[in-house]
């Protein structure tokens, strides 16, 4: 199992599967992670992921799918 903080997120991975969540409004700024093997392949909770979660992810050696993320932060 994989814990990191992030600034303002904490994030878990466990396997294929994971989530994260926001440390100041947990879940309600949150979402689950679904990986195949380093490949991000499905999120939920969230319409794109915060910026500074996918960055860590990439950071991580993690690929995520083209507009994933938002670029604003």
């Amino acid at each position: 199992m994989l814990k990191i903080k992030t600034k303002n997120f904490e994030i878990e991975i466990d396997g294929n599967k994971g989530y994260f969540e926001h440390v100041h409004f947990g879940d309600e700024v949150g979402g689950g992670l679904w990986f195949e093997g380093k490949e991000l392949v499905d999120y939920d909770g969230v319409y794109s992921l915060p910026k500074e979660v996918a960055d860590k992810l990439k950071k991580l050696g993690y690929k995520l799918p083209d507009g994933c993320c938002d670029e604003e932060g």
